[in-house]
């Protein structure tokens, strides 16, 4: 029983390792917070780590036997299994990062990796499919309605970079006070709290639910994603 305990213990810490890492991948790298909430990744990503990482285990726990003849293979077969599991499920996490966020139309659209068309043109190779959190970007101004219609923002070779429109963008941006109309009033200002240089938002717009950017007026650029319901 002892020797169960042994490598059930090793192998949890293992998985424990490795789930640390997965995390700080998905959560750090590929969807800064508060975007997991805006995509809604984080109950299924967190709920498929936490069977790979406790099933593994557990059938170690099974299987394990000092003595036993084909113990390295049962291991083995396990090992795979839960590192097979685990890496399906982060490429399935990894297709659905935010890459771009892209201001179109006096709004936010949060591209993810697997709808997003790269620009094959070097000269605009910004708007790549990053692995390190997205980059923020806006529509040209003029677009061959014939070519993309309202769906440019998907196309890389429709965008520029956001700072080159940040101005209007910013001139164009909704006064905070709206914010209480949609959100308690002593959270809004709870959040609003952190961030004193803000004095207006943008809506952006995710596929689990809209938040809120902040930002100044007078320049446009963003300051922060904020947990806040824009409508």
């Amino acid at each position: 029983m002892k020797f169960r305990f042994i490598c059930f213990g090793s192998h949890l810490l293992i998985s424990f390792v490795i789930a640390l890492v997965s995390l700080y991948a998905v959560f750090e790298l590929w969807y800064p917070s508060p975007l997991d909430e805006a995509l809604g990744v984080t109950d299924i990503f967190l709920l498929l780590l936490c069977i790979d990482v406790i099933l593994g285990p557990l059938l170690t726990l099974l299987v394990a036997k000092q003595g036993k003849k084909t113990l390295k293979m049962d291991l083995s077969v396990i090992g795979v299994l839960q590192v097979a599991a685990l890496s399906y499920g982060l490429h399935i996490v990894a297709q659905g990062r935010p890459v771009w966020l892209v201001y179109n139309m006096n709004r936010f659209d949060v591209v993810q990796a697997y709808e997003a068309v790269a620009s094959k043109d070097s000269s605009n190779n910004i708007f790549r499919l990053s692995f390190t959190g997205p980059i923020w970007g806006a529509v040209i101004d003029a677009i061959p309605t014939s070519d993309v219609g309202s769906e440019a923002f998907y196309q890389g070779a429709f965008l520029q970079e956001y700072h080159k429109v940040a101005t209007k963008a910013g001139s164009n941006a909704i006064p905070l006070d709206v914010l209480k109309r949609f959100n308690n009033a002593d959270n809004v200002d709870e959040v609003l709290s952190h961030y004193s240089n803000a004095n207006g938002f943008i809506p952006m717009i995710g596929k689990q639910k809209a938040q809120v950017v902040l930002v100044n007026k007078t320049v446009g650029e963003p300051i922060a994603i904020v947990d806040l319901a824009p409508w």
